[in-house]
């Protein structure tokens, strides 16, 4: 099978998400250096007590989590919940 043309990036969505991609393998080219890039981050410098750091790295220990990455999860969430 060939892959058809698309006139638009949401009709070539709509194909791929009712057809199989692996019925298309012979169709496919191997990819060269492909670099994926990501978004940059800034970091923050961020003051709590002890008390509080202690909950966090609790809590992050539990979700098997660094508690910076903890941190920065709880943070998005709650931005995301106050933002909607």
């Amino acid at each position: 099978m060939r892959v058809p043309k698309f006139k638009d990036l949401k009709e070539e969505r709509e194909f791929w998400d009712s057809h199989d991609s692996t019925d298309y393998l012979d169709d496919f080219e191997v990819a060269r250096d492909v670099v994926f890039v990501r978004p940059k981050k800034q970091a923050m410098s961020l003051r709590l007590d002890p008390d509080t750091l202690k909950k966090l790295r609790e809590l992050a220990d539990k979700e098997g989590l660094p508690p910076t990455t903890y941190a920065r999860m709880l943070i998005i969430k709650g931005i995301r919940e106050r933002a909607a």
